[in-house]
């Protein structure tokens, strides 16, 4: 008999030692029970044997030595045994008990794991978790019926429609992720159902419409009048956090950014000698090359001589930037009159942009919307700063004359030359100007 196969007992499992590598042992008396011993000394029982009609054997395991005993050992081995002889997989057992065990909470914080996660969406998430589904958490995620699912979106739809249509998607993205994840040796799911489509089944959806409200170009005047005249007293004041909301505000509703997007914006991706910015981290994940225009430029140099850190909207705070800017934005709203988001900016530059003919795929790339991998033609439209910068300063402008200033935008001849002559030595600055006064 081999040394690696010998009649099992306490006596001789006790004298086995760990090697360099895992060393295997085949229990004589009972073909298909083994022993693997590491390299640390631990000792693992476990079935080695094949289903009826398969090549590979299956490995399950039973447990260590000496927490269970031979005999216990033995025992484990023939029910998993008579298991596999009648073609069942006890690993399948082993994961239908785990899977009817797991928690939403447990499902949660793997989901978490298992994607790279916006600091705000993450934020979101933790939102809903903790304001509708806290009492949830421990609870089994086989135990969330259809019934519970319906009830409480309907508890929450009393409150806040959009809110209880939140809530449930987030829930059915967890019951995706679990059937996903938790899934037999053949690879069949072990939740195989999703108790949220009862809302579909049920029609019960809130649906909620998409906000359509932007400042009309009646209301730009006075929004922006409040922004230049709460700035100014800000600056006389020495009250750095609002001058520098106020310079947030004017720059998102001249770009039609993404708050965060734009908060988030550091000196490092402004490049006022190529007169263009970047934003690197936005919500689908793409970069994003913008132009400065002429009001973006003023900003831009008042940040500049008023800078605070690192980022273009920085502020005295563990953050270093400007986080929440709704306490100046009320002042805003009572200020001028007039009641916006700082999405409305968003869709004000979109409308103002469609009403001057820009293009479909410049307007899209302006606002960094993401566009269908079917599309083709997006596929092949390739929009740097350059090719943005006319419908850009074209945009400005309209915004401008609706606020009733008009903008000084240099031609776009006469920017390239300065350009030419600032790249220019000294020594070429002499002699083309003794060429031309000659």
């Amino acid at each position: 008999m081999s040394a690696t196969k010998f009649r099992f007992t306490e006596q001789a499992i006790e004298k086995l030692s760990g090697s360099e590598k895992r060393v295997r042992y085949y229990d004589a008396q009972m073909p298909g029970l083994i022993i693997d011993v590491l390299p640390s000394n631990k000792k693992t029982f476990r079935v080695y044997k094949k289903l009826p009609g398969t090549q590979k054997p299956l490995s399950v395991t039973i447990g260590t030595f000496p927490s269970i005993s031979l005999e216990h050992a033995r025992k484990q081995a023939r029910k998993a045994m008579a298991d596999i002889a009648d073609g069942m997989n006890p690993n399948d057992s082993k994961r239908h008990f785990r899977a009817a065990s797991v928690t939403l909470e447990t499902v949660y914080e793997s989901y978490k794991l298992s994607r790279k996660l916006k600091e705000t969406t993450l934020r979101g998430y933790e939102q809903v978790m903790d304001c509708y589904f806290d009492d949830w958490a421990k609870k089994r995620l086989a135990d969330l019926t259809e019934t519970r699912i319906y009830r409480r979106h309907c508890e929450l739809t009393k409150r806040s429609p959009a809110q209880a249509d939140l809530a449930m998607r987030t829930l059915r993205a967890l019951f995706n992720f679990a059937r996903a994840e938790y899934k037999s040796s053949d690879g069949r799911t072990l939740f195989p159902h999703n108790p949220v489509t009862i809302l579909s089944e049920k029609r019960c959806w809130n649906n909620v419409a998409r906000k359509q409200t932007r400042l009309r170009p009646s209301q730009l005047q006075p929004f922006l009048k409040v922004v230049n005249e709460m700035r100014d007293e800000a600056m006389v004041l020495r009250q750095d956090f609002t001058a520098t909301v106020c310079d947030f505000v004017e720059f998102m509703a001249f770009t039609g950014l993404r708050k965060t997007e734009l908060l988030e914006l550091e000196w490092k991706n402004v490049f006022l000698y190529d007169q263009l910015f970047c934003l690197d981290d936005t919500k689908n994940g793409q970069g994003l090359e913008l132009p400065i225009t002429k009001p973006l430029e003023e900003i831009l140099k008042r940040r500049a001589e008023y800078r605070v850190s690192g980022f273009v909207f920085g502020a005295d705070n563990h953050h270093g930037r400007v986080v929440e800017p709704k306490k100046i934005i009320k002042q805003m709203n009572e200020r001028a009159d007039v009641s916006f988001t700082l999405h409305d900016l968003r869709r004000t530059f979109c409308s103002v942009a469609e009403t001057i003919g820009v293009g479909t795929y410049t307007l899209k790339r302006l606002l960094n919307h993401k566009t269908s991998r079917s599309d083709v033609t997006a596929g092949y439209t390739v929009l740097t700063a350059e090719e943005l910068r006319e419908p850009a300063e074209k945009i400005c402008q309209r915004i401008s004359e609706y606020a009733g200033f008009e903008l000084d935008i240099p031609d776009k001849s006469m920017v390239k030359l300065t350009k030419q002559l600032k790249s220019l030595t000294k020594e070429q600055r002499v002699e083309l100007m003794s060429v031309l006064i000659g």
